[in-house]
């Protein structure tokens, strides 16, 4: 009876251990994931700013009149 406790409470032991380490995993998983979006919306508006057409810069790109 004592045996089989020990062996329980040492399967408890390494359980415990592997929760905590997946527990970190996801953790470092999450925290790499919430990166990598607020790194999509930065270059998501980057597209964006670049896409819209700059008015002052295309009134410049313009001929002259008496062209």
């Amino acid at each position: 009876m004592i045996n089989e406790i020990v062996e329980l409470e040492t399967k408890i032991a390494f359980l415990e251990k592997h929760i905590n380490e997946l527990s970190d995993v996801l953790y470092a998983q999450q925290k790499q994931i919430d990166e990598l979006g607020a790194k999509y919306v930065n270059l998501k508006d980057q597209l964006t700013t670049m896409d819209q057409p700059d008015t002052e810069a295309s009134d410049a790109d313009e001929r002259p009149p008496h062209y």
